[in-house]
């Protein structure tokens, strides 16, 4: 019997797959601070405090974190770096956004904090799959491109060539 061999594997291409980073629901948290404003619109600074200091903020230990306001209020800046504050001894992971696409922010940021140095001078596929949006790939892709030898989309065993680094002389 013939021995089969895998030409994926000797290829030497290193797969990204970024679905890998994708947040599950139960990683990440959103506060937003539309309950701790004066009829949904107004930060009285007194009660916010007040409220703020009474949040169980260990609740939100080992999550990511994204601090919203989920309505056109103007919120002082300040109110945003009190409440990092006091989620700071909790998690190293607080973003801010101003929509609520909460998920596709810390995707991103996971997939900045990606060690890329992995893929210095290697052949890597960026795996296609259409759960995954573009701004994941741009994400990558700009980060990849300081260390590939080859870019390529797709699947290992039948990528689209992106970019090749010339050799040099």
């Amino acid at each position: 019997m013939e021995e089969i061999i895998n030409k994926v594997d000797l290829s030497g291409i290193l797969t990204l797959d970024l679905l890998n980073y994708k947040p599950l629901k139960n990683e990440y948290a959103v506060f937003d601070l539309v309950p701790y404003l004066f009829k949904g619109l107004l930060l009285k600074e007194k009660v916010f405090r007040v409220d703020m200091i009474q949040i169980d903020w260990s609740q939100f230990t080992g999550k990511e974190v994204v601090l919203y306001c989920s309505n056109d209020a103007i919120v002082p800046y300040w109110a945003y770096v009190l409440i990092t504050s006091l989620l700071k001894p909790y998690t190293d992971k607080i973003l801010y956004a101003s929509n609520q696409n909460h998920e596709e922010l810390i995707w991103t940021e996971r997939i900045k904090r990606i060690d890329y140095n992995l893929f210095k001078e290697q052949k890597v596929v960026l795996k296609a799959n259409t759960i995954i949006p573009p701004a994941m790939y741009v994400c990558a892709t700009g980060y990849l491109m300081d260390q590939v030898q080859s870019l390529m989309w797709g699947e290992a065993g039948s990528p689209i060539m992106i970019y090749k680094k010339k050799k040099n002389l």
